[in-house]
């Protein structure tokens, strides 16, 4: 008898630590083929209001429009601003990764806290992109870091210095790679998103076929 109230009382035990540990942890959302993706996008701090009313237009959209054009699935635009710790949290980093790790406990916290006031449910459809005003470390004209992403995942950084940055950096949150990044001519030389740029080129605002093809099937690989 004495062994087996044991055993129920290590069950119910078990079955309480279970419960406590679902609870920190947001209900994940069932995934179909009708579900939005969702893209929040959070102005940091440093950026002045003149960029932000353009960011949209001249860096997001791009991405989007292509993003839908390949997928054929819909990607939801959320902004934020002004948004602690989020939105001004320390980016400028010599050791990018170490910064980063940080960003994505971040961008977790963050998903979780909009899932939990009941906002938007918790999935792993979701992306967080910080947008900065400058370049992790260095500077567009002599070399440095203007984004960086999980690939693939869930949390990008991308500067506004250039305007591919932006869809470089979500490219790889959907499993794009620098490798099938192409230059095109349309009566002038442009880089595909994942090329790294050149400022004699002009932006394609387009990814190659090959990373197109990349990026549709993670997506389908989703569902």
């Amino acid at each position: 008898m004495s062994i087996l109230l044991r055993l129920f009382a290590l069950t119910i035990t078990l079955m309480f630590s279970i419960s406590a540990n679902a609870l920190n942890k947001p209900v994940g959302l069932i995934d179909d083929r009708d579900n939005p993706f969702r893209l929040f996008v959070l102005f940091h701090d440093d950026i002045p209001e003149s960029k932000r009313s353009t960011a949209y237009v001249e860096n997001i959209r791009p991405f989007t429009a292509e993003f839908e054009k390949i997928t054929g699935r819909k990607i939801h635009t959320i902004f934020d601003r002004s948004r602690p710790p989020y939105t001004n949290f320390h980016y400028k980093a010599a050791d990018p990764n170490v910064m980063f790790d940080r960003w994505n406990e971040l961008t977790w916290n963050y998903r979780k806290e909009r899932h939990d006031s009941n906002e938007f449910r918790f999935s792993r459809n979701d992306r967080v992109l910080l947008i900065t005003n400058d370049f992790i470390n260095g500077s567009p004209l002599f070399g440095g870091l203007g984004g960086i992403a999980t690939r693939p995942g869930n949390s990008a950084i991308a500067s506004l210095d250039f305007k591919q940055i932006v869809g470089h950096e979500l490219g790889h949150t959907f499993n794009a790679v620098h490798e099938e990044g192409e230059v095109l001519y349309n009566g002038w030389w442009c880089e595909t998103f994942m090329f790294e740029p050149l400022p004699l080129r002009s932006n394609c605002y387009v990814f190659s076929e090959g990373n197109g093809k990349r990026i549709k099937a993670y997506v389908d690989s989703l569902y």
